[in-house]
């Protein structure tokens, strides 16, 4: 038999007393707690529980979205204890009602689902910060380009502070949210990224601030090295080269082995130049300047690829016949370094 209108607003009657109910007996914000868990059930991996769960639902909510958004908060964080939970099922589980929340409520309900998100990933500890990042990737997955572009700033600044997180959990999760992040928007991802890390990373900036945009960045190299060095090696290698961008070019090399070799002939000359400009200067900044310009070629020659040996060899010694003999001096000095570093 089917329903006719009366029957539908009947029903719609009934729920609405049913939510009125349950709100006096149990209060508000326990009413949302047990709604959230229901909801959260009707994803459930046993079909049984799900039935359940879709026949309760519908008792009790009249109008979906209208309820969604009032129990939001409540229904992600529980989503995030699921996802954070180390349980593969219940991960599934929470995947998959994050996407249902975001395929019911459209693009609004991003600039209410990530900052929950993204409060999880500060206050959170490192299982409930993975499981912040997994419901991130969901998000961005379940989202068409046009929602992510519209929220790109709120996502973006998400994923940033998860690529530089202290866990190597949660920074290998955000590199996965990335790639997803680029997939959709391209090029986008890295301006939106890329420059506030490069800005973390300045000499005058407190270490560990540094240390996590480093982090950062070798986290989207993991993904897309490929697109981003051509990117950040300018900025890099821009003199005179900072002791902070010279530990970071060092620790980047130590990742990118496998294609950083093709960058060689802009890097190798440039190192060179600037150590043979500074090599001997008694300014304690400039010492610490030449120590970190050491320690980056020593990072290059200890990671160097197997298709890359020729290639560093070859624009070393290409400056071992320079005019000038601090350039020749630092280039065989560079020569030295190669066989005491690589593993060849």
């Amino acid at each position: 038999m089917v329903k006719g209108d009366g029957d539908t607003q009947e029903d719609a009657r009934q729920a609405e007393r049913a939510q009125a109910q349950i709100a006096l007996v149990l209060g508000g914000e326990t009413r949302k707690r047990v709604l959230s868990r229901v909801y959260l059930s009707r994803s459930d991996n046993t079909s049984a529980v799900r039935s359940m769960a879709v026949q309760v639902w519908k008792t009790v909510v009249s109008v979906t979205p209208r309820t969604l958004r009032d129990i939001l908060q409540d229904l992600v964080s529980q989503i995030v204890i699921y996802l954070a939970s180390g349980n593969p099922y219940q991960t599934e589980v929470g995947g998959r009602c994050l996407g249902d929340v975001v395929s019911k409520l459209g693009e609004s309900v991003l600039p209410e689902i990530i900052p929950v998100l993204r409060n999880s990933l500060y206050k959170g500890g490192k299982h409930t910060r993975q499981g912040a990042c997994i419901g991130l990737g969901e998000v961005i997955s379940c989202s068409s380009k046009e929602h992510i572009i519209k929220y790109l700033s709120i996502i973006v600044k998400a994923v940033q502070d998860a690529l530089c997180d202290e866990d190597d959990g949660v920074r290998s999760m955000a590199a996965g949210c990335f790639q997803s992040l680029y997939n959709l928007v391209g090029g986008r991802a890295l301006d939106e990224v890329v420059p506030t890390l490069l800005v973390a990373m300045q000499d005058d900036v407190d270490e560990r601030t540094k240390s996590r945009a480093l982090q950062g960045l070798t986290g989207i190299l993991s993904v897309r090295s490929r697109e981003l060095l051509p990117y950040l090696l300018p900025r890099l290698l821009s003199r005179p080269i900072t002791a902070g961008h010279a530990n970071a070019l060092g620790t980047i090399s130590s990742v990118t082995g496998s294609t950083i070799y093709v960058h060689y002939g802009s890097i190798i000359p440039t190192l060179i130049s600037e150590l043979s400009e500074i090599n001997g200067q008694s300014n304690e900044e400039e010492k610490v300047r030449e120590e970190a310009l050491r320690s980056c070629a020593r990072s290059i020659s200890g990671s160097v690829d197997t298709s890359g040996v020729n290639i560093l060899v070859s624009e070393i010694t290409k400056r071992c016949t320079s005019d000038k003999a601090a350039v020749r001096r630092e280039s065989c000095w560079f020569l030295g370094v190669i066989p005491e570093e690589s593993e060849f």
